[in-house]
């Protein structure tokens, strides 16, 4: 008989680790057909992306303490069926199509340290006549510094003596030396350097900032706004400390080939996206996005490069030899 010590020994390793414990993959999964299982049409729009937050446990974990690559497939696998669910719903029960995996490619950015709250951002990338392809999106929210406002440009001029002009400053060297003299002394001491606006910031890649997002209109709800926004507002406790919004930071970035299947043959996606309730909301809009999307997965596959991120209608260079990664 084991030990009651034992037991809770055993009963905490199984906590830890219940996420990965037998049949919670098959449990997860049939979850999200449970949630959509009483759509009758699309929760999202074709080119809408679709996510959800996970976090990173003791199951998740690798020799270097961060999350494991196989972690980064089985979250691609719970993306696919919660997209497709929210697209195509009925797909399997109602339509009798499946949607067969027939590539992953995986670029790694940085790592998603331990107990990190993560997301999943996923859609529609592109597509052929067989072909669809999806892209996945694991980002971090970014640790950044505050943005160090002590003292006003403007007001540290005015106490040294110097008066902000729009057009220029008077060539008055030696007058503005004496009054800053004066002004400093008058106010108990010199400005320091801390009281300078000091800007610490985490740098940005261009790559954490997803075009499609930053190009959408803004909803008038607020709150819906942000949820639904890869990007953060953060209001710091200082009055003189700003608002710094910053883009989370992009950890992964994958794309998955899948085909769509009824009883053995091949479903067009585009023929699959109209019987499935899809339109597009102005003429050609599906086709831009798809030529746009397949330039790019080619540039990526012959170069592997990593520039090829999100379909846009800004214009952008498809291949950057000095971020190719072979």
């Amino acid at each position: 008989m084991a030990s009651d010590a034992t037991k809770i020994v055993l009963i905490l390793i199984a906590l830890m680790h219940a996420k990965s414990l037998p049949g919670m993959y098959t449990l997860r999964s049939l979850s999200y057909f449970f949630k959509n299982y009483n759509l009758k049409e699309p929760s999202i729009g074709l080119l809408e992306a679709s996510r959800f937050h996970n976090r990173v446990w003791f199951d998740d974990l690798d020799l270097n303490i961060h999350l494991n690559n196989s972690s980064y497939n089985k979250m691609m696998d719970f993306a696919r069926i919660d997209v497709c669910t929210r697209l195509f719903p009925g797909w399997q029960v109602t339509h009798k199509f499946d949607m067969c995996l027939a590539q992953t490619v995986l670029f790694f950015k940085a790592e998603v340290p331990r107990f990190s709250k993560y997301t999943v951002t996923s859609r529609i990338f592109t597509w052929d006549d067989k072909w669809i392809w999806m892209q996945h999106r694991f980002s971090i929210k970014r640790k950044f510094r505050p943005v160090r406002k002590t003292l006003e440009t403007i007001q540290a001029a005015e106490l040294s003596g110097q008066e902000y002009l729009d057009n220029n400053i008077n060539n008055n060297t030696k007058n503005r030396n004496s009054n800053s003299n004066s002004d400093i002394d008058s106010q108990g001491g010199s400005i320091r350097d801390e009281n300078v606006v000091e800007k610490e910031e985490e740098e940005v890649d261009e790559d954490d900032i997803d075009p499609i997002e930053a190009k959408a209109p803004k909803s008038s709800h607020s709150g819906n706004h942000h949820q639904a926004s890869s990007s953060s507002s953060t209001t710091l406790a200082n009055s003189n400390d700003a608002t710094a919004e910053i883009p989370d930071k992009l950890c992964c970035i994958a794309y998955s080939r899948m085909v769509a299947k009824h009883k053995g043959k091949t479903i067009v996606p585009a023929k699959l996206f109209e019987r499935m309730g899809h339109k597009e909301t102005y003429p050609d809009e599906w086709e831009q996005y798809r030529q746009l999307g397949m330039s790019l997965i080619e540039g990526m596959m012959k170069f592997g490069d990593l520039t090829g991120d999100i379909p846009s209608t800004s214009s952008r260079r498809l291949v950057n030899p000095t971020r190719v990664r072979m």
